[in-house]
């Protein structure tokens, strides 16, 4: 009578093979997930200056005619979240309001990404709008300044044009 040599469990080559294999893939996917998590700092921040946006508006629909060149014309101060999502070093606001040129320029930190990025949030009015002041309608164009491109939120690169 014969007896087979029946297999029982698993061969280290094929642990080798799995471990090569998962290894390769890990490799291949790491920097698609170290520019999505920086991707997700940036948008943190851009959300975080979204006060900013609103205190040059605000300046704006109270004085037309008013000009922005520092933060305290605005009467605004960036006011820091907890440390783990505080990745803003810097906002500087500028305004010409009677121009309808608004800007707004946030210096990011603790991104992940080098270089940090810069980007410049403007206040644009669509053509054939004549409104007299700075009121509806209007929609903030995002910018690169300074920075991958792949660290651009997906809304900024539809309409992003590096300087």
């Amino acid at each position: 009578m014969k007896t087979r040599n029946i297999q029982k469990g698993i061969s280290l080559l094929e642990v080798i093979i799995a471990f090569a294999i998962t290894s390769i893939l890990v490799a291949a996917t790491m920097p698609n997930f170290q520019d999505y998590t920086v991707r997700g700092r940036v948008i943190e921040a851009l959300r975080l200056a979204e006060p900013a946006e609103r205190a040059l508006v605000d300046t704006c629909m109270a004085d037309e005619s008013a000009i922005v060149n520092s933060n305290d014309d605005a009467d605004y101060w960036y006011r820091r979240p907890s440390p783990d999502r505080d990745f803003i070093d810097r906002i500087v606001l500028a305004a010409d309001c009677e121009q309808k040129n608004l800007t707004v320029m946030v210096w990011m930190i603790n991104t992940g990404a080098t270089p940090e990025p810069i980007i410049e949030l403007s206040a644009k009015v669509p053509a054939g709008v004549t409104a007299e002041g700075f009121e509806e309608p209007y929609y903030w164009n995002c910018r690169l300044i300074r920075g991958d491109f792949a660290h651009v939120p997906t809304d900024c690169r539809k309409r992003y044009r590096k300087s």
